[in-house]
Formats: C-alpha cells, structure tokens, sequence
C-alpha cells in the first residue's frame, strides 16, 4: 500500500470512529467529551498521590484536637457540648477518609481498631474498673470497648449530669481518644510512604489494587447502605422494637450524627465515582480519577451517563434527609443506592475490566 493510500486509510478510519461515537452519544443523549485513556498506574496515582494524603492529614489533625479537647474536658476547661463537637468532626474526618478502605486502612484494619460497633456497655465498663494508665493498657481492651461508638457511649453517660465527670471515665476517654490519635498517624505515616510509589515497577501489585479500590467501593456503598441504614430500620421492626418506642440501632446514638455520618461517607464514595458537575476528566497524574472519568476514557459514554445518573439519583434522596426523615424516606433512598450496587455488579466491574469479589476488610 502507498503512503498517499495509508494515509487516506487512516483519515477515513478516524472519520468512521468519530461518527460512530458521535451517533453513540446523540442516540443516548450524551455528549461527546475528550477524555483520555488512564492506566491502571494513573488511576492509582490519582487517588493515592493527590486524594487520600490530604484526606489523612486532616484526620490526624481532627483525632490531635479531639485528644487535646478530651484533656482540657477533664480539667474542666472544656465543655461537654465542644468535646461532642469535635469527636463530630473527627468521626466525619475519619469516614470521608477511610469510605471506600483502601490500602493501610484494609492492611491495619483500622475499621475494626477504632470503629467498631456495637459497643457492648458490659465490656465497656470491665475495661473500665480495670483502669488501664497507658495505650499499651489498652491493647488488652477489647475493640467493642475502644473507638468512636466507646467515646460517643461515654459522653451520653455524662449528657445531662451536673457533677463533674468522674476522674475514672475521664481517664479512661483520654486514653481513648488517644488510640484514635495514635491510629490517625499511623494511617498518615503509611498513606505518606503509599503516594511515592512507582507504580509501573510493579504490575502485579498495580493490578491488584486497582481491583482493590473497585471492590472496596462497592463494600463502602453495601456498608453504607446496609449496615448503616437498612439493617438497622429491619432489625428495629423485626424484633417488633418499634412498638415498644425503642431507637432504631443505628451506628450513631442520636439521628443528626448519624445523618452527617452517612452524608460523609456517601460524599466520599461519590467523589470517588463521579467528576463534579460541569468538570471536564482531569489530566492523567495530576489529580484523583473518578470511575466515571475511568469509562469516558474507555470510550463507554452512554454507560458513564447511565452511571452519573445513578449516582445523582443516591444524591437527590440524601439531600433531602433530615434527622426526622421517616423510615419510608430512608428505605427509598437504600433502593436507589441498590440501583447503584446491581448496575456496578453488572456493568462497571467489567467495563473497567476488574472482577469483583471479597476481601478481608469487607466485614469490618
């Protein structure tokens, strides 16, 4: 073939592609937008290199301050309603870090060490009277008895009370808010040395985290939308609790925290999935890579529209929350997030070529 011939070649293949991704999106009303194709190693770049370290810092500040708080609490110097605020803001910290777990968090199990829940109280208050002095007195404490629901349990012990806290529970609430603290550096220590990593030295770890990152996204939606909200409202009127008045078991003990809580972890799984509104697909390396954007430079447009409609669907009913919602309004919304959970077992997982399946932190 000449090379008047092979060019013509090309211009007319180039020519067919383009008005077949051009009838491709006008069928589907979708636009057409240049993205480009993203490596595996970019798209861990993305989110290891420019997401989660800012993400970890801010946690580790927020457990340093709710650490500083909990002192200046039992010294008198800090009030009960300021020492709720602030382990508010470090549990929204902590769920926009670690929603989906990727990486550390899986590896150290940090869900498990410092937000597990239920709390049990009767183990709770064993921990106490054995009243542990240091964080290594601590590592004796089983982990329904540490954390973020511990803390919270300890503070609605003392809501309302017009003594002092006790010097025992005081202590005990240093040590473990501390532990959240001592985790929240571990966690920007490790995810620090995780976003200087050449990923293209290393293929077969490169593989398997960007599976990793796609199957744990999945996990922190059914977390989301089944252990923190649908299992609850089930249980609740299964064991035939909502008769009897009794609270939905929810993660959180009062219904503002919760919703800030589900609020952060669904803002977290949604920056992750979908580029913001009007945002053109970033430049490959040099900030996170939303799923969506993952399609686009594939060439799946019609799919990465019928994706960022699911998912703005999941942001339409959660706006619309408030602490009083109904329990019809809060099923509605774990339907929507379901939609969300079938079109990815059925049709991202494979259009970004991942297989999906479990991993070790998926029941944490």
């Amino acid at each position: 073939m000449t090379p008047s011939a092979l060019a013509f070649l090309r211009r007319a293949t180039a020519l067919t592609l383009g008005l077949s991704l051009a009838g491709l999106a006008a069928a589907q009303n979708a636009p057409i937008v240049a993205a480009p194709y993203y490596s595996a190693e970019q798209a861990l770049q993305g989110l290891y290199t420019h997401h989660l370290p800012p993400l970890a810092r801010d946690f580790q500040a927020q457990a340093d301050r709710l650490a500083e708080t909990t002192a200046q609490h039992c010294k008198g110097q800090a009030t009960l309603p300021a020492l709720r605020a602030q382990w508010q803001d470090t549990l929204v910290s902590w769920e926009t870090l670690s929603t989906p777990a990727v990486g550390p968090l899986v590896t150290r199990r940090s869900q498990r060490q410092i937000d597990f829940w239920p709390t049990r109280p009767d183990l709770l208050r064993r921990s106490m009277e054995k009243s542990p002095e240091t964080l290594s007195d601590m590592e004796r404490v089983g982990t329904p008895a540490k954390g973020f629901p511990a803390f919270e349990l300890l503070m609605s012990q003392w809501n309302g009370s017009r003594q002092p806290t006790p010097a025992p529970a005081c202590r005990y609430a240093e040590l473990v808010a501390q532990g959240i603290a001592a985790e929240a550096r571990a966690l920007n220590d490790e995810l620090g040395q995780w976003a200087t990593k050449e990923w293209e030295d290393e293929p077969e770890v490169t593989t398997a985290a960007l599976a990793e990152w796609v199957n744990q996204w999945l996990a922190g939606l059914e977390r989301l939308r089944w252990a923190h909200i649908e299992k609850p409202l089930t249980t609740h009127q299964t064991t035939g609790n909502a008769a009897k008045g009794a609270p939905v078991p929810y993660a959180r003990l009062d219904r503002e925290s919760n919703l800030r809580d589900w609020r952060a972890q669904w803002q977290s799984l949604r920056q992750q999935g979908r580029l913001p509104p009007g945002a053109q697909p970033p430049a490959a390396g040099q900030a996170l890579v939303p799923m969506e954007a993952l399609l686009m430079g594939r060439g799946q447009l019609a799919l990465a529209q019928k994706w960022g409609q699911a998912l703005d669907q999941v942001t339409a009913g959660m706006d619309k929350l408030t602490p009083r919602s109904s329990e019809r309004e809060l099923l509605a919304l774990t339907k929507s997030m379901k939609a969300v959970t079938v079109l990815f077992q059925n049709e991202i997982a494979a259009a970004l070529d991942v297989p999906l399946g479990f991993s070790d932190a998926d029941g944490d």
